[in-house]
């Protein structure tokens, strides 16, 4: 699957657990640390990633576009993401391409650079026998319809949980009774 979707994925995330007690930070001064969340949120990542992963799919974006569009979407969370969720979103993020990186980063490196790095593949659904990865171009109509829910579920979830990560919470509006005539 192209980082771009695993991306998305990584912001949906976030976006979910930025409404749960796992995600949220608390504004009292003796507030738990944050670690739990930031560990389901990388973990979460890596579980969706071999999700994603696993069902057959074919590559849509090519390489260099891909990598640009995922940074590009990942900045941009960042960018209009509360600065209590920064942290989240990058953990879910890392967790999301850590696997690609890992196992795949190496043999891209061998491949453009010339380096020698050795090639060893950790994650189970980069191994040939559970990826889903088309690359003949059968199935297609099967990969096309895979990527449209993936990307329609993780906007459907970014929508939703749009307030708790990007938006203006009620502790930033002023209500009626706070405002002076």
């Amino acid at each position: 699957m192209n980082v771009t979707f695993h991306t998305l994925t990584a912001l949906a995330t976030a976006a979910v657990l930025s409404s749960t007690k796992a995600g949220r930070p608390r504004r009292e001064s003796s507030a738990p640390s944050p670690m739990p969340g930031l560990a389901v949120g990388f973990v979460a990542g890596i579980l969706v990633h071999g999700l994603l992963d696993f069902v057959p799919h074919s590559y849509p974006i090519k390489s260099i576009p891909d990598v640009v569009l995922s940074l590009a979407l990942f900045v941009a969370a960042l960018a209009f993401a509360k600065p209590q969720y920064r942290l989240l979103i990058a953990s879910c993020f890392l967790g999301s391409i850590l696997p690609d990186l890992v196992d795949l980063a190496p043999a891209i490196m061998n491949k453009r650079l010339g380096c020698s790095l050795p090639v060893i593949k950790i994650f189970p659904w980069h191994w040939h026998q559970y990826s889903g990865s088309i690359y003949n171009g059968n199935r297609v109509w099967a990969s096309v319809s895979y990527h449209v829910v993936v990307v329609s579920l993780s906007a459907s979830l970014l929508y939703a949980y749009r307030k708790s990560l990007f938006g203006q919470g009620t502790d930033r509006i002023p209500s009626v009774d706070r405002i002076d005539s």
